[in-house]
């Protein structure tokens, strides 16, 4: 409101005319420009030698860049009376009194006074004053080339025209709607052509990069749609970008964002769940690394709602159920490769909203049924130096393909480089996953959260969603399994305490309560500590209803002991068993003779590795199959016969007790 006008042009002929040259020319005016070619009227009174400064908070001090010829100089006495000079910025506008009989013309320019250049009417003004109070001679020299001037003029002129140009471009817009912000928007993005099938429209990174750094240069004009504060590009969020960019590059078209960036089909190599609140930098750091950890190459693509649906039309597919959107067909496509990318903890919220927000849930949930879902979750963390510097840490379910190459070459480096990757990955947002609870996460419209509830209760749209409902309850068990898998390793591999054995048992309790899961692959290979600890996480992890169970118990030293246990808890649904035991030398024929005795009676398909173990070479090579190994322990037990040895001693250190060593071996 302090600046409705300026030079006397009107506010909204102003909105009209940002950022445009004739508009800088309109505000700056001819008064910064003094006529050189007639004689002007008085800009004010000379006494005492103060200038005008009419139009001074437009105007700014030019420095001569090269000094004048034609220089004239004038000495001024006080005695005389009144030196008679009138000026605006450098150049005389009238004279008088000793200016005028000294023959000093309007038009010159002040250049010197007392030997020091001077740039404007105020230093003029304290050059004169100065002498004034010392009662002493003004000496003034004046340039009179006037083609000189009146070019010094213009170049001072064209300066803050300049200057104004980039003073109104700083100016905020007034809304998407501004017809500069548009002219700049469809300048940089052009309609491209219509992708059928918005689970085609993924975004490459390098897409996704070119859109963050032309919003970061030009959104210093805009401002937040609900605060009015003024946004950076460090903190923008895709709820911003999709006011500002998104809709209003797409609305003409009704398109999508990525139909303004290419005309091709683009099938996604990775589904991404994440946030519209999330800061678009943070997301763009977490698909970055990712890229890199998953050996994603650049031409491949990222889905992503916000730039793969229509934003001015997509609301069309809300409420049409679980698998019958874009979105799971998005990760149809993506091979239920799927990343979940969190941000980082603020003073106003806890770090990975996303667990909280009902899109992202509802987004995870989609993936449930596949029994061979990919899920990556990668986290925004403080770098932990005692800088601002932030690094992302991604949790895998299993090796990548780099750790897995390394596996190959030397046993145990690949579980290293996948232990030493998560290792800073916060145990606070592991917690926050295992306690998620769908209905009581968020959304952004009321309308929304409302549909996906009763989606998952199975009830009609437009009536309101029942506040509880086993469908919730079976939804929450079966997501917190899902991050409970993918965050297995990072909690499990390490040593517990006190604290972190209270999250390993929440762990195995989240994996085991999902009773609707069928197949469970676990990877227990090279940790670290007791044996019998890391099996009993394992077996305390079983939900009673699989049907198939992978295991992996390469060089974890177990024995024969240990699979007997094994064989003795496995649920009495298992129809199929892919157990590794490969390096464990503990291992016998025995061990095994009496590990197919105790499994389940359903097992219609096993599988066991058994290389660098202390069974026979026939055991070793039968033993992927169910017949095979079964045949291996009949040809054994027709050399001999099975004898079992139990030795009672007594318990040095609890006295009147015994105990027991139990030995199994062949009697010939």
């Amino acid at each position: 409101a302090a600046r409705a006008t300026e030079r006397g042009t009107p506010l909204r002929c102003r909105r009209a005319m940002r950022a445009t040259r004739s508009a800088a020319e309109l505000l700056v005016g001819s008064a910064s420009a003094p006529n050189l070619h007639a004689r002007p009227g008085s800009a004010g009174s000379g006494g005492g030698g103060a200038g005008s400064f009419r139009g001074a908070e437009l105007r700014r001090s030019v420095k001569s860049q090269s000094a004048f010829a034609g220089l004239t100089k004038h000495d001024f006495g006080h005695a005389l009376g009144d030196h008679g000079l009138t000026w605006e910025d450098t150049i005389v506008t009238a004279v008088r009194g000793q200016a005028l009989k000294k023959g000093v013309r309007p038009g010159w320019k002040i250049y010197m006074v007392d030997g020091q250049v001077v740039n404007s009417g105020q230093d003029i003004w304290a050059r004169f004053q100065e002498a004034k109070w010392q009662w002493r001679n003004s000496s003034v020299c004046f340039v009179t080339d006037m083609l000189a001037i009146r070019a010094e003029a213009a170049r001072a002129r064209a300066a803050k025209i300049q200057a104004e140009v980039e003073r109104l471009a700083r100016l905020p817009f007034e809304g998407s709607h501004d017809e500069r912000h548009m002219e700049m928007v469809n300048e940089e993005f052009k309609f491209q052509g219509y992708v059928d099938g918005a689970e085609n429209r993924s975004i490459t990174l390098r897409q996704l990069q070119r859109m963050l750094v032309w919003s970061g240069a030009h959104c210093h004009r805009w401002r937040d749609p609900k605060t009015r504060a003024k946004l950076t590009i460090e903190g923008m969020t895709i709820y911003q970008i999709n006011h500002w960019l998104l809709k209003p590059a797409t609305l003409e078209k009704d398109c999508s964002f990525t139909e303004m960036l290419t005309s091709q089909k683009q099938p996604p190599a990775w589904f991404v769940i994440q946030w519209w609140g999330e800061k678009l930098q943070e997301l763009v750091m977490c698909l970055k690394a990712h890229q890199a950890l998953r050996q994603v190459p650049e031409t491949s693509g990222f889905w992503i709602g916000a730039y793969a649906n229509r934003q001015n039309s997509w609301q069309d597919e809300i409420g049409l159920g679980l698998t019958n959107n874009a979105m799971y067909r998005a990760m149809e496509l993506a091979r239920f490769k799927v990343v979940m990318t969190l941000d980082q903890k603020t003073d106003f919220k806890p770090a990975a909203s996303q667990l909280s927000r009902m899109w992202c849930d509802y987004e995870a949930i989609m993936c449930l049924d596949e029994p061979n879902v990919e899920l990556d979750i990668a986290a925004v963390h403080s770098a932990g130096n005692g800088t601002q510097a932030r690094a992302v840490v991604i949790l895998t379910k299993g090796l990548t393909e780099a750790e897995r190459d390394a596996e190959r070459m030397t046993p145990g480096s690949g579980y290293k480089q996948k232990e030493s990757r998560e290792r800073s990955f916060s145990t606070d947002i592991i917690e926050r996953a295992l306690a998620v609870t769908i209905q009581k996460a968020e959304t952004s419209d009321p309308s929304h959260r409302d549909a996906i509830l009763n989606i998952l209760a199975g009830k009609e749209q437009g009536q309101p969603p029942p506040e509880d409902s086993e469908q919730y309850a079976k939804a929450n068990k079966r997501l917190r399994a899902l991050f409970a898998l993918t965050c297995w390793r990072r909690i499990t591999a390490i040593t517990a305490d006190d604290s972190m054995k209270d999250l390993q048992l929440a762990i195995t309790d989240a994996i085991r309560n999902d009773t609707w899961r069928e197949l469970l692959s676990l990877d227990l290979a090279f940790m670290n500590g007791a044996a019998s600890e890391k099996m009993g996480l394992a077996m305390r992890s079983l939900p009673p209803s699989i049907k198939e169970l992978s295991l992996n118990l390469g060089s974890m030293n177990i024995s024969d002991e240990h699979l007997l246990a094994l064989g003795g808890i496995l649920p009495t649904s298992l129809e199929s068993i892919d157990f590794k035991l490969d390096h464990n030398s503990d291992i016998s024929n025995v061990g095994i003779a009496n590990f197919m005795t105790n499994v389940p009676p359903k097992i219609r398909k096993q599988a066991m590795d058994l290389k660098g173990t202390g069974v026979s070479k026939e055991f070793q090579e039968r033993g992927d199959t169910l017949e095979g190994i079964k045949s291996a322990i009949y040809e054994e037990a027709q050399k001999g016969n099975l004898c079992t040895t139990v030795n009672l001693l007594p318990n040095k250190e609890a006295r009147g007790r015994m105990t027991y060593q139990l030995e199994r071996s062949k009697c010939y």
